[in-house]
């Protein structure tokens, strides 16, 4: 395989994880979070100045416990920005999408092992009144 086919390869396999974690977030389906983040994942943001970092229980809870925009009945909105591949085992991808009437952009880290990509790390950041 050529490094361009090799690239693209990659690149369809992350944009097919990206498209099940936007399901997961929308649908709120916790079945999901195994399929496309590594069992070492961090979810991390900044509240009031202080940094919030959980694992992957504590996302699994997370997303349990609140409405799914799916169940609201609420318009879905999210589209990949950007998909960054770096090396033939890291990348990074940055998306939008809209929970709850609240706007998300998240920084998705990828990592590749044993030949398959998973999220390594999602850093996001929450506005009520619009993307930044």
């Amino acid at each position: 395989m050529n490094e361009i086919t090799l690239i693209a390869d990659n690149l369809v396999k992350i944009e097919n994880i990206i498209k099940i974690y936007l399901d997961l977030l929308y649908k709120g389906d916790i079945d999901l979070i195994e399929s496309v983040f590594l069992q070492e994942a961090t979810v991390s943001s900044v509240s009031d100045g202080k940094i919030i970092s959980i694992n992957m229980d504590g996302f699994r809870k997370r997303i349990a416990t609140r409405q799914s925009p799916e169940s609201v009945g609420e318009t879905r909105h999210d589209k990949i920005i950007m998909i960054d591949i770096s090396s033939p085992t890291t990348a990074i991808a940055k998306v939008q999408c809209m929970i709850l009437k609240n706007y998300y952009t998240d920084y998705l880290t990828f990592i590749k092992v044993r030949g398959k990509w998973g999220i390594i790390s999602k850093v996001f950041h929450m506005s009520h009144s619009g993307w930044t």
